[in-house]
């Protein structure tokens, strides 16, 4: 075996074991509950293994565990990635919500300003017309 892979074997080993001992402990829980396992729901977490892997390696790393601990920290965050995934998604869309709230909001306040400015112009060019005549 050559060095290169020998050296990738040795520092990522634990983290493919908690990736894989994660997943499948995320869909024995979820037949546990119930939910049948369709391919779209198994496409959507092998798509976010990549990212979980990143989070789990900076936190192996953070802590400067190795070994077994490694592949246990890997193996929780695979499980409550997609927990961890909606709870920033949610966050997110609440501020998207409240930014447009703020600006239809201040629109609203502008167009009424706006209509309140015509108005005044229109009782005021009335006003002056009728004391003319």
């Amino acid at each position: 075996m050559s060095p290169w892979v020998e050296a990738a074997v040795a520092k990522y080993a634990w983290i493919w074991i908690g990736l894989t001992f994660g997943l499948a402990a995320k869909y024995a829980l979820l037949i546990k509950k119930g939910v049948k396992i369709r391919g779209y729901l198994l496409l959507a977490d092998i798509l976010l293994l990549p990212m979980v892997a990143l989070i789990a390696y900076w936190l192996v790393g953070q802590f400067g565990m190795s070994g077994e601990a490694a592949a246990l920290v890997t193996a929780a965050a695979t499980v409550g990635a997609d927990r961890v995934v909606k709870l920033y998604t949610d966050r997110f869309m609440r501020q998207v919500e409240a930014i447009t709230l703020r600006d239809v909001s201040r629109d609203v306040m502008e167009s009424r300003g706006e209509l309140r400015n015509a108005v005044q112009t229109e009782l005021s060019a009335k006003r002056l017309a009728a004391q003319e005549e």
